[in-house]
């Protein structure tokens, strides 16, 4: 009996220590999936904050890179903006420059214009050059010719030549002499007045200034009808052969 209870009680014993073992081993097994479990639970948030991580990095890169993209954009907006304004500002005050200097250059072409007419004019209406010649006149030093305008008359009528002193003609033959001489009718003093190769339109005179009698001059004046008398020569002489 008692062997029998000692084969009983070691095989409860037996039987006892396979079950906790066994227990051992299941309770080992649940507690290594468990691990295995929070393992890959902690894995799986290490892998998705990873994943927001990068998202979040990637967000902010964006939003930096359209933070400069629209800063790039606003200052190339202002820069267009500032080049149309200069290139209308220029542009507006080169059409007023323009606008200014057009009615000066029309005004001074027009001036300018004038001028030359009034240039042309003098010139028609000046006398050509004068021109020295030598004389068979063993008397005269030289022989001026001059393309000389008549010196105008008050005369009415038709015009006689006359060598009285107090006339009208011969006040006017006076002018003739002068012009032709350049000396005053003041400072003239006339030596001689006769006819020359026609008497009824041509004088001849001798003159001299005042102050140097010996230096005289032998003028040829022609009559022009409604104009006066007009200079056509003049001698130098190399003495006066009036004054004796």
């Amino acid at each position: 009996m008692r062997s029998v209870l000692a084969y009983v009680s070691t095989g409860t014993e037996s039987l006892t220590t396979k079950m906790d073992r066994s227990r051992f081993a299941d309770l080992g097994k649940v507690v290594a999936y468990m691990d295995k479990k929070t393992q890959k639970e902690e894995q799986r948030r290490s892998a998705q904050n990873h994943v927001e991580a990068s998202r979040s990095e990637q967000n902010s890169k964006h939003k930096r890179t359209s933070i400069t993209l629209n800063i790039l954009i606003i200052l190339m907006s202002l820069a267009i903006v500032g080049v149309l304004w200069l290139v209308f500002f220029l542009t507006a005050e080169d059409s007023a420059d323009k606008v200014e200097t057009k009615p000066k250059t029309e005004q001074t072409q027009k001036a300018n214009e004038t001028k030359k007419d009034d240039s042309k004019a003098k010139d028609t209406e000046k006398p050509k050059e004068q021109t020295t010649e030598t004389s068979d006149d063993p008397n005269v030093s030289e022989v001026i010719t001059k393309d000389w305008k008549a010196v105008g008359t008050e005369q009415k009528g038709d015009h006689v030549n006359s060598y009285e002193m107090d006339s009208e003609d011969w006040e006017e033959k006076v002018n003739a002499f002068s012009e032709a001489t350049g000396i005053d009718n003041g400072d003239m003093t006339i030596w001689y007045v006769g006819r020359g190769d026609e008497p009824a339109t041509q004088s001849i005179g001798t003159v001299s200034t005042k102050s140097d009698p010996d230096k005289a001059f032998r003028v040829y004046i022609t009559w022009v009808d409604g104009a006066g008398w007009q200079p056509t020569k003049v001698e130098v002489l190399k003495t006066n052969d009036k004054r004796n």
